[in-house]
């Protein structure tokens, strides 16, 4: 069995070298004390092409470009595979399909600086968020943190292993306080928090030490009748002072209490967040989820909210439910609801990148005015599955979220796909519209006898 000479940098492998190859092609992998001026030298005696380390790369593009050039078939997995991904692992796949009209070389290099710091094993799903009208290529950088498959572990051990200049930021050490607190078995949080979001602002150039947005995942939130109220109020009696740093207001625990009492019929909260890396004067957001869009503004309306304009919003969602069948709304709350309020709209059933109506919906965006044509075809470009066996077909019958399986024995494929678009809507402003690319590791266990 011979490699084809494009992937290795101009050499044709035999078996073993090949296997070799596959298990060593991570950049961090390959450090630069096992190389010489002939390429890698290893236990096996095989020689390989020299390989940048990641931590020589300098310049930008260098990043994007490295899997790119030297391998053009970019596969980030070997067979069957056992390694626990670093999220440097996950960025490296990924960046040759991701266009730099999104993301630029400078930003997709701060957010590979970023990542180096978490622990591997934190994540096995994350994202991008993009303003549609703007050409900065700049994006904020996402990733979720499962209370499964020992991610939420794998997060204690990133956060007390911080370099310093993080740790001198008081909002790094509430994030570590609450996952200490979401590790305890005995903590409320424990079973009720079923994931972390942490949002980076990666599109401010002056941010010097990233601080996370915090948005938990938690169990379905309502109030249906007054025991409810007890079984809520740990988010505003727990969570939330533990990221804030001190106790929730009785006006805002009461505005929480009311936004879950007046949610319409099978709606639920199942976002709550602390915007911390924000100066949101100690409010929350909530993300709801199925609510319908003929109930979003008699909603907001019975929470106090007002529109004080000509039936705008009614306007939009009759237009958005032409283009997504499932839509989430935001609210951030304070001792009030605050006048801006997020749409979420996604295509259902969630088909990842197989989903094929988005154009439709970046096209009624762009004769909006809410996206720019070169964004839409870049973000359209971007959906896609690498995959570990190729010789498998991808289906999602037989490929399931990594997290789901326990070990890491099984055939992978990484998913890229258009996770939704976000429609801000503001009174007294112009609607902005953002899109949000997800990345996600799926799992297909080996049949028995293959190998």
């Amino acid at each position: 069995m011979n490699l084809d000479k494009t992937e290795t940098g101009g050499q044709t492998l035999n078996t073993k070298e090949y296997k070799y190859f596959c298990e060593n092609r991570f950049l961090g992998n390959l450090s630069s004390s096992s190389q010489s001026s002939h390429g890698e030298i290893n236990k096996d005696n095989v020689v390989l092409p020299s390989v940048k380390p990641v931590q020589e790369i300098s310049h930008p593009a260098d990043f994007r470009d490295f899997f790119k050039k030297r391998y053009p078939q970019t596969t980030l997995f070997t067979k069957p595979s056992t390694h626990v991904f670093h999220s440097t692992d996950f960025l490296l796949t990924v960046a040759p399909n991701i266009s730099e009209e999104l993301i630029s070389p400078e930003n997709l290099a701060e957010i590979h600086d970023l990542a180096r710091h978490l622990k591997e094993g934190v994540t096995s799903f994350f994202g991008f968020e993009f303003r549609l009208m703007s050409n900065d290529a700049r994006s904020d950088y996402l990733i979720a943190v499962s209370s499964k498959k020992r991610e939420r572990e794998a997060l204690l051990e990133t956060m007390k292993s911080l370099p310093e200049k993080f740790l001198q930021l008081n909002e790094w050490h509430r994030v570590k306080d609450l996952t200490e607190k979401w590790m305890d078995p005995n903590s409320i949080l424990h079973d009720r928090v079923l994931g972390i979001w942490l949002e980076f602002d990666t599109t401010n150039k002056g941010v010097k030490t990233p601080v996370p947005n915090v948005f938990l995942q938690t169990i379905p939130l309502r109030i249906d009748e007054s025991k409810d109220v007890e079984k809520c109020s740990w988010v505003t009696r727990v969570a939330i002072p533990l990221l804030t740093g001190s106790k929730v207001s009785k006006k805002l625990e009461n505005k929480f209490f009311e936004a879950l009492e007046k949610l319409p019929k099978h709606a639920s909260v199942f976002h709550v967040a602390s915007m911390i890396a924000r100066d949101t004067k100690g409010g929350i957001r909530l993300v709801i989820k199925r609510i319908k869009p003929e109930e979003i503004i008699p909603y907001l309306e019975s929470l106090g909210w007002r529109e004080n304009s000509e039936g705008k919003l009614k306007t939009l969602l009759d237009e958005l439910k032409n283009y997504s069948n499932c839509i989430r709304l935001h609210i951030n709350i304070s001792d009030h609801v605050h006048p801006k309020v997020g749409l979420e709209c996604f295509i259902s059933p969630e088909r990842y990148h197989e989903v094929d109506r988005w154009e439709e919906f970046f096209d009624y965006l762009v004769s909006k005015n809410l996206c720019l044509p070169n964004l839409r075809d870049a973000l359209l470009g971007f959906p896609g599955v690498t995959q570990e066996d190729l010789s498998q077909e991808f289906t999602f019958e037989s490929y399931v979220p990594s997290v789901k399986i326990e070990d890491n024995g099984f055939s992978k494929a990484l998913v890229r796909y258009i996770s939704h678009v976000k429609i801000s809507y503001d009174p007294k402003s112009s609607v902005e519209a953002k899109a949000y690319i997800g990345v996600r590791l799926f799992s297909r266990r080996w049949a028995v006898g293959q190998n």
